[in-house]
């Protein structure tokens, strides 16, 4: 599903600005959801482009998964961009934000990651339904997930993002 560790690739300048986009992405993320229940609509707009960024520079073998994961970007970004309801927006990009933490899990066996879905989902509908201490509160843990899950990645070497570049569907 994810890249492999244990093979290190030679990494050309493509693969080195995607994995920093793509942990710029994470990080990002971690920061806006920290103000997005004071700030929805600014913090609501960076969501997504930090879902649609995060989401094309994945490294994902899998290209079901990848195409999933994608997908909730798009919509998030094409659903803003028509301008209908825009709680439904950022509900596509914290889901592209949460099956990216299920990635992350799977990368680092950080079982706390796996709240991060929930986190999210919570602060999605208390944010939608008006429940303004219970969405900074899911805000605030989200956020927190997300930066563990940011600061994991970027310990680790930019290799490990890569894995081995043979394996990856088109």
């Amino acid at each position: 599903m994810m890249a492999d560790p244990h093979i290190q690739c030679e990494l050309d300048a493509l693969d080195k600005l995607t994995v920093l986009l793509y942990r710029s992405a994470l990080t990002v993320s971690a920061g806006v959801m920290s103000i997005v229940a004071w700030e929805p609509e600014l913090a609501g707009l960076a969501l997504i482009i930090a879902a649609l960024i995060a989401t094309t520079t994945v490294h994902i073998y899998d290209k079901r998964f990848r195409w999933l994961i994608l997908g909730s970007a798009l919509f998030a970004t094409v659903w803003h961009m028509v301008g209908l309801w825009h709680p439904l927006a950022v509900g596509a990009a914290l889901f592209s934000f949460s099956a990216l933490a299920i990635k992350e899990y799977f990368c680092f066996q950080l079982k706390i990651l796996l709240l991060t879905p929930i986190c999210l989902a919570v602060f999605w509908f208390a944010y939608v339904f008006g429940a303004t201490q219970i969405s900074i509160a899911f805000s605030m843990a989200s956020a927190i997930l997300l930066a563990l899950a940011a600061g994991a990645k970027w310990k680790m070497p930019m290799h490990y993002d890569i894995g081995d570049k043979s394996r990856y569907q088109i």
